[in-house]
Formats: structure tokens, sequence, C-alpha cells
């Protein structure tokens, strides 16, 4: 009987201990209140990491960017530029525009070259506002590495690199195994993509592995005035000059005489202090573009109204380093082209690129002006059937004899890229890829121009158009001339009237 009811006693205890694990376990409120606690010591673990991050940065080696930019930014651009990749906040991303992601990149380069170990990326998670990069290719001083998957491990390098560009393949809005893209557009979604912080490791000089402290450029709010520029203004407006795109620029819109006379003319919101300039002298978008426009040879720089001391420029597209006589202080200040060295074909001066220095770091000035000239280009998308394709990859592959690829991108930014690589059974790689701006013609029209670059060996190493660097290449069979087609689209297609491409269908 004792033990009948001692059994009774254990079974009773082990029911009540039963009944409170599971009021406990669905309890929503006590769940809730663990949740919170969770999600507490993760955000504090997360907080921890990220100071223990900041704390090894400030004693690790640093360096200063040279250009930064992003093929395809979101809207505000000043939200989610390229570099918050650098800024070491994970709060903050790079995100394409809506729907763009296969094709597009994020480029950067330093001022010299860094030997880096490794390279971390980390991209954005998929969420509501924002689709998962599958896979992704890095140029390394344009070289492809192999495919890498979204998974945040670090990248071995080992080289001395002057320049990195990180393409985007493919999103988990399909298989994650898909490569290459569907035909059509790569990507249908309406979400952008993303990446959240890169980490670059070095050795430091005690030989240990440490993250490279990267100094991105910085951007002051102000505006730009330019004595002319030429048209399209949509292909050469003044704030290409702070772009970061070394291969587009200002350039003046008188095309019958010589650019010395023209003058810019840079105000800033607030007082800034200018000890150096640099400057990308010329067209850069190629050697070509570079010999056939104007390059300025003397300039002026100064406080506007004040004194504007001269300084010589040499005819090389190597960026230029000037260091004033005086450090400068004010709001407003003017350059004056005073001397040129003649273009071969065009009396069009153009500059590609300008920074200023305050003594610790490098700026720029940021007029917004492109973000308006997206909206207006939006605006007319959205009335014609280019909405269909507009920031998104287009996309064709077919198999003679080999494999062969194409792609077609034109962005709300005013650029476009067209890619065409082949593979035949023989070995033999065949790349054609032309980039550069669009224009509007009419509702069916456009007009792309900028530089087409055909490449043909037996043997070579892949190249893609923003890696920064040309490989070396055999002169017979590297060859860049400037260009200009006009595309006619529909609701499904998109031709070449020069025959440049097969027809897009999507």
């Amino acid at each position: 009987m004792k033990k009948i009811v001692l059994l009774l006693f254990v079974l009773a205890v082990l029911a009540i201990t039963l009944s409170c694990y599971k009021s406990e376990a669905s309890d929503p409120q006590i769940n809730a209140e663990r949740m919170n606690e969770e999600q507490i010591n993760e955000k504090q673990l997360s907080t921890e990491e990220e100071n223990m991050e900041e704390a090894a940065l400030e004693d690790s080696p640093s360096a200063f960017l040279e250009l930064c930019y992003a093929t395809s930014i979101n809207m505000p651009e000043n939200q989610f530029g390229p570099e918050n990749v650098f800024d070491n906040d994970t709060d903050t991303y790079w995100a394409t525009m809506p729907g763009a992601a296969p094709g597009e990149g994020l480029f950067f380069s330093f001022e010299k070259p860094i030997d880096i170990d490794a390279i971390i990326i980390k991209t954005l998670p998929g969420s509501s506002d924002i689709q998962e990069i599958a896979y992704f290719q890095i140029y390394i001083n344009g070289m492809e590495s192999p495919i890498h998957r979204a998974v945040g491990e670090p990248i071995p390098v080992n080289t001395m690199v002057k320049s990195i560009f990180v393409r985007i393949g493919g999103t988990r809005f399909l298989s994650s195994d898909e490569y290459p893209p569907r035909d059509g557009i790569s990507y249908t979604g309406s979400l952008p993509v993303g990446i959240s912080k890169i980490t670059i490791l070095v050795d430091s000089e005690d030989g240990d592995e440490v993250p490279l402290r990267v100094q991105p450029i910085r951007k002051v709010s102000g505006s730009i005035q330019a004595s002319s520029s030429l048209d399209p203004i949509e292909a050469y407006n003044p704030d290409f000059l702070f772009d970061s795109r070394s291969d587009f620029g200002w350039a003046d819109g008188n095309t019958e005489i010589t650019g010395a006379g023209e003058n810019l003319s840079f105000t800033f919101d607030q007082t800034q202090r200018i000890e150096k300039i640099k400057i990308w002298n010329g067209y850069h978008r190629s050697q070509t573009h570079f010999d056939q426009n104007e390059r300025a040879a003397a300039i002026s720089f100064g406080v506007e109204g004040g004194d504007a001391p001269v300084y010589q420029l040499a005819d090389t597209m190597e960026p230029q380093v000037i260091t004033l006589n005086t450090p400068l202080e004010g709001r407003s200040f003017t350059m004056d082209i005073l001397e040129i060295y003649e273009g071969v074909t065009y009396k069009d001066l153009v500059i590609s690129e300008l920074r200023f220095f305050n003594g610790e770091e490098w700026f720029v000035l940021d007029s917004f002006d492109r973000e308006t000239r997206k909206l207006d280009l939006l605006e007319w998308a959205q009335n014609t059937y280019a909405e269909a394709f507009i920031d998104k990859q287009v996309f064709a592959s077919f198999y003679d004899n080999g494999f062969y690829t194409r792609s077609f991108i034109l962005r709300s930014n005013g650029s476009f890229i067209l890619w065409k690589h082949g593979n035949a059974i023989d070995g033999k790689v065949t790349i054609l890829y032309a980039d550069g701006n669009w224009q509007i013609i009419d509702d069916n029209t456009v007009r792309i121009f900028g530089r087409l670059h055909r490449v043909g060996r037996f043997s070579q190493d892949s190249y893609d158009p923003y890696a920064g660097v040309n490989p070396n290449q055999e002169p017979d069979l590297d060859r860049i001339t400037i260009f200009t087609d006009v595309l006619q689209f529909d609701s499904s297609r998109i031709s070449s009237d020069r025959g440049m491409f097969e027809d897009f269908v999507f």
C-alpha cells in the first residue's frame, strides 16, 4: 500500500512539474521577456564585438581611398552610398536600386598599392526590404577571381592591390546554384541587394593579421557651376568631377574654340580649408579619349574674389597632386583654365575627377544633382516600355561550338554596360564590352555612346570593364574605339540599329 501511495505521489509531483513547464513555455509574456533578454544579450554582444573591432582598428595600418563608387545606388544616395561599407557600422550599408542585382558592383582603389592578405565581404541577409545576394566575384587589379558564395568567410588575396571590384552574380530570389543567370531579365524581384561591411586584412608591423583602417573620401554638400558644358549635359555635367568614376567627367561646351578661358566655381554650404588639389586631367575613359580631347596645361585656383596663383599640369593620365602656395579657407573657390594641351580630334576640354585635401583627409563636393537627374529618368521610364528593364540586367546565353553569354544594363543614373563573352571549344576567348552614357531620343528610342573594347586571344584571364586597370594585352588583339549607337525597344525586346548585338528578348 505504501508503495502505491509513494508511486502516486511521485506521479503527482511529475505532473505538476510538467504542467508548470508547459505553462511557462506557452506563456506569451514570459516568452516575450525571454526573447527580449536574448535580443538584448545579442545586441550587447554585437556592440562589444564592434567596440573591440574599433579598438583594434585604432592601432591598425591605414590607407586612403582614391576612388570609391557603386554602379547602382538606392535613393536617397547619401543614405545608401558605397562608403558605408567602410564605416565599421553594420546598421549602415550600400544598397542597389530596387530590382538591380546581377552585374552591379562596388569599386574602390587605394592611393598606393596595399599588400592584402584577405578580404571579408558581409552581405545583407534577406528581409522584407532586402533581397539576399547568393554569390559574387571579386576583381583584384582587373583580374577576376572564381565565384564566391556570400557566406562572409575570408577570401585569400595575398598580393599587392591597387583596385578591387566586387561584382554581384546572383540572388537568393532564384536557386543559389543557378549559374549563369537565366535568359531574359536575370532578377525580376523588386527589392535592392546590398553589402554592409568590407574588411581588408593585412599584416601589422609585428606580423599579426589585422584589419586595415580604410579612410573613405568625405562628402561635403555644396554646388558646382561651369562656364559651359558639352551637350548632352547628361554625359558631361560638372558634378561628374566628384563621382569617383574616372571614365566620366566634365567637358566644356564650346566645340569650335579652345577650352582656354573656361572656369569652374565650387561653393560649399560651410567654410572649408583646402591645402591640396588632386586632378585627373583629360578624358580618362580610354587612352583614345584622352588623346582626342583637350587637357588643361595651366590653371589658377583661389578663393572667389581673391588672388588665384597659377599652377602647371603635366599631360598625363596619372592623377596629379597640386600643393597650393598657401592654404585657403572659404566657402567659394574658382578654377580658371588658362592654357590647354591640344586634342588630336576635338576642341573639347575634359577633366575627369577632382579632390580637395584639408590637411587631414580628402573630400569631394556633393551637389545632389545626380539624384535629381535619376528621378527625371525614372519618371520617363515609368511612362514607357523601359520601365520593364531599366536598372535590371538583361541576359542571354547560347552554345555554338562553345559557350557564349551577353548582358545589358541601362541604368537610371545615366550609364550603361553591354558585355559579351565567348569561350570557344578550341580554347579561344573573345570579349567585347561597351560602356558609357545614354540619352533619351523618344519613348521607344535611346542613344548610347562611350567606349567599345574588343579583346581576343587564345589564352587570357577574364577582364571586367569596372576593374580599374587594364591587364596586359597584345595590341593587335586589344582595340578600344569611340562609338555611338541607337537602341530601339518595346515591351519584350531591345534592338541595336548598328548591329552591335543580337536582340535581347525578355
